[in-house]
């Protein structure tokens, strides 16, 4: 079966009618493929116009795919493009109403194929309460994809977004950002999502990047930490965050300046966790430790790293050595557990034992338990 429209419309054809006819029924054919960028105003030469017109295209099996309305619609001469004002229509997938449009303009073309709306794009998902905002829109029914275009906005319950485009997979209930991309969501925790492309799964709640993804964190209106990797997922469920590889995090409150290749943020119960080789640098103290993996309680700001730990006291070289290391980072106060290894320059002094206590900045550490060693060296005459 061909594709056709069915048209309710008032006929203004000039020379036609003078007194105009209420409705009528036309079936017409758009009979020649156009190539996808065939949709502008170029070489278009008026023919049939007809004003307040419905237009609906159904597929072989007499579902619509989609119902226009215009305020005017014409014709080409040879019939292959009809433009449309101020759109208003309906998309169907199935046979079911799925996403609600209206534009300033309009064109139907490639035998009815594709729908191309301009100016002032709005697109709103019946199913998922997804309502998008540009300047261009395609609606591809046989893929059933949507694509908004022309730096987009959108808002959602769990999300608000802009990109340069956004492609909507409403079967897959799967939306795809790219250009460069901010999301934020709508409810504490407030997370900024920063980056080029992402996927947003919209019925699992939960975003997929592979590009670099910066995401940060706002406590009333103010950034308070951030993280950022070269791909990452975000749950927006139990709002967890996952970055890898050239992970970066700084936590501003502390401050604390962190680098791996992984970690995962639990953000409500305000914990990080990172499992691969992981830096810690305290700026402020000049403090740099570095462990196999960590664990972080962002409430009481205590972090425990473990496997090969060392932490440095930079400005007087002092050098701590553990298997364990239980770091309080606003009191400074460390216990290391495990092989313990300590030695400060000034006064010259080398410590090992099962376990130490103390501050790394202030140089007192105690070693105690089991056999402990202390050598002290004389400072020369």
């Amino acid at each position: 079966m061909g594709k056709w429209y069915r048209l309710g419309a008032t006929l203004l054809a000039v020379g036609l009618l003078i007194g105009g006819i209420r409705t009528c029924q036309l079936a017409t054919r758009l009979d020649a493929d156009l190539v996808e960028g065939d949709n502008t105003d170029q070489d278009f030469e008026p023919g049939l116009t007809l004003k307040d017109v419905t237009l609906e295209q159904p597929d072989e099996n007499g579902q619509l795919l989609w119902r226009v309305h215009g305020n005017q619609v014409t014709y080409s001469p040879d019939q292959k493009i009809a433009k449309i004002q101020n759109p208003n229509g309906e998309l169907f997938q199935d046979g079911n109403l799925v996403y609600r449009v209206k534009a300033d303009t309009g064109e139907i073309y490639q035998h009815g194929k594709m729908v191309f709306l301009q100016g002032n794009i709005v697109a709103t998902g019946v199913e998922h309460e997804l309502v998008l905002w540009g300047n261009e829109l395609e609606w591809r029914p046989e893929e059933a994809l949507l694509i908004v275009s022309d730096r987009i906005t959108g808002v959602h319950p769990n999300l608000k977004a802009a990109a340069d485009e956004a492609r909507l997979y409403n079967q897959e209930q799967r939306v795809e950002l790219d250009g460069e991309v901010i999301a934020n969501t709508t409810e504490e925790p407030f997370l900024k999502l920063q980056t080029e492309s992402l996927i947003w799964f919209m019925e699992e709640e939960r975003i997929e990047g592979n590009d670099p993804l910066k995401v940060e964190h706002f406590k009333e209106s103010q950034i308070t930490d951030w993280v950022y990797g070269d791909s990452g997922e975000v749950d927006l469920v139990s709002t967890i965050v996952t970055l890898n590889q050239n992970v970066q995090a700084e936590l501003l409150e502390l401050p604390l300046k962190i680098t791996s290749d992984s970690l995962i943020w639990q953000v409500e119960e305000e914990a990080l966790l990172l499992n691969q080789p992981v830096q810690m640098n305290h700026p402020d103290r000049a403090v740099l430790v570095t462990a196999r993996r960590a664990e972080m309680d962002l409430n009481q700001q205590i972090v425990r790293l473990f496997q090969d730990v060392q932490a440095v006291g930079q400005q007087d070289q002092s050098q701590l050595t553990a298997d364990r290391l239980t770091w309080n980072v606003p009191t400074q106060e460390v216990l290391a557990e495990g092989n313990v290894d300590y030695r400060q320059a000034d006064p010259p002094m080398h410590l090992t034992g099962p376990e130490a206590l103390g501050s790394l900045a202030e140089q007192t550490i105690v070693v105690s338990g089991g056999r402990v060693i202390t050598e002290i060296t004389p400072n020369p005459p």
